[in-house]
């Protein structure tokens, strides 16, 4: 009796264990990640009613936009939702991430967005909280992730002036880093009509740690204006 009674406990705490397992860990088997930096300067003239400049100044670089999973017809997001980001799972990064990885809107603390990109895109990375903030981190590091100099190299520079085409820049991608690379633009509500160079996206293989090449992302849509493309070097919306 006392045996069926120990059998009944044990088979009721694995009936409790199966929905804690069974949300743990989701693995998700995408094709490659996007590295996607973002031109500051040009996301605060895009929206200058949302960007923080106020008691702090964006930063006049390339941030980290976020680290996504993709297929290459399409992205898996928020691949488990009870998964939420604990900080003290990223404590040890909090001060590259400050740097590497801000917010830009006024109404959003850092720890707001990487709670954001880690529940929307990092649940589908079959990596570890801290460990995909690392090996973000860690891209952002490499040479062939630098973007600002790769294109200061190849004769593209931020102007409040001059325009490039956007053969120009994407060759000058292409000759500093070897691998396909892809924009975003955008429109400066500031001066109607400007198109801005907004984002870049260059692709990582699975495991986050390397640049490989992969499909032009479907949802990205041509420049307005691919023969003027502006990278603004200041944020003037102040």
């Amino acid at each position: 009796m006392a045996v069926k009674k120990t059998m009944k406990v044990v088979f009721s705490l694995v009936l409790l264990l199966l929905p804690l397992a069974s949300t743990s860990a989701v693995e998700v088997k995408f094709d490659f990640m996007y590295f996607v930096q973002q031109w500051a300067p040009s996301y605060c003239s895009t929206a200058p009613h949302e960007c923080e400049y106020e008691p702090r100044l964006p930063p006049n670089n390339f941030t980290i936009r976020g680290l996504w999973p993709s297929y290459e017809e399409w992205r898996p997001e928020y691949c488990n939702i009870s998964d939420r980001l604990d900080p003290g799972q990223i404590q040890d990064l909090v001060k590259p991430l400050n740097q590497s990885w801000p917010s830009l809107l006024r109404n959003e603390t850092n720890l707001e967005l990487w709670s954001h990109e880690w529940s929307k895109h990092g649940t589908c990375s079959n990596l570890s909280q801290h460990g995909y903030f690392a090996a973000a981190l860690a891209l952002d590091k490499l040479k062939l992730t630098n973007l600002t100099k790769i294109l200061a190299d190849g004769g593209v520079v931020p102007s409040d002036e001059k325009t490039y085409t956007l053969g120009e820049i994407s060759d000058a991608l292409a000759k500093g880093t070897g691998f396909s690379t892809y924009l975003r633009c955008s429109q400066n509500e500031l001066k109607y009509g400007e198109t801005l160079l907004y984002e870049v996206l260059q692709c990582v293989d699975r495991s986050g740690e390397k640049l490989v090449n992969c499909t032009t992302p479907y949802w990205v849509t041509r420049c307005l204006d691919p023969d003027k493309i502006k990278i603004p070097a200041w944020f003037y919306g102040q």
